[in-house]
């Protein structure tokens, strides 16, 4: 039965859901949010690298900047139609991207040298890939297995980009990753 309410009036709703889902217990639908800001953000990020990349390896890195953002494109899509599917309302909106990414931008990135952006992306892919396996664990705490299984196939895709940068970067997958470094006390 189709309701009365104005597109604002609708609106407004999602935004007081949005805010419950945040205040209260973040949920995985919530969590898988701030996933899709950081793919947004990333999106811009990899075509500006994509565009400004210079040096010996441009060929190679303009090439995989761009397979990167479309494969981020892919997984944009899929992440917010499994949410839509599921009853959820994905963001949709550059000012929701920048207020749920926990990356961020610059210009002057465009200057950097081209290992610099690549450590850069990996950083990136790191901080999502902490994101994303907190959002599986809530998904599947929460009995909601397809976008469970949706986020761990984007954890792979993520784990794979960070092992192929890290071998460009002549380094291996989890070197110089906090989450993996031992004191040296431990030994």
């Amino acid at each position: 039965m189709p309701t009365n309410k104005t597109p604002q009036e609708k609106y407004e709703e999602e935004l007081k859901q949005e805010e419950h889902d945040h205040l209260h217990k973040p949920t995985a639908a919530a969590m898988t949010n701030h996933i899709l800001a950081n793919i947004h953000t990333m999106h811009v990020k990899l075509h500006q690298y994509h565009w400004y990349v210079k040096g010996p390896h441009f060929f190679a890195l303009h090439e995989k900047f761009e397979d990167l953002y479309d494969e981020n494109e892919e997984w944009f899509d899929k992440l917010a139609e499994v949410l839509l599917a599921n009853g959820h309302k994905p963001i949709s909106t550059t000012e929701k991207y920048l207020k749920y990414s926990s990356l961020k931008e610059d210009g002057a990135d465009k200057y950097l040298s081209a290992e610099r952006m690549v450590e850069n992306l990996v950083d990136d892919y790191r901080v999502t890939l902490d994101l994303t396996t907190h959002t599986i664990n809530m998904a599947g705490e929460a009995g909601q297995f397809v976008l469970e299984d949706t986020l761990i196939g984007y954890k792979d895709a993520i784990d794979k980009n960070i092992w192929m940068l890290q071998a460009f970067l002549g380094k291996e997958t989890h070197e110089g990753d906090p989450a993996f470094e031992t004191d040296e006390d431990d030994e």
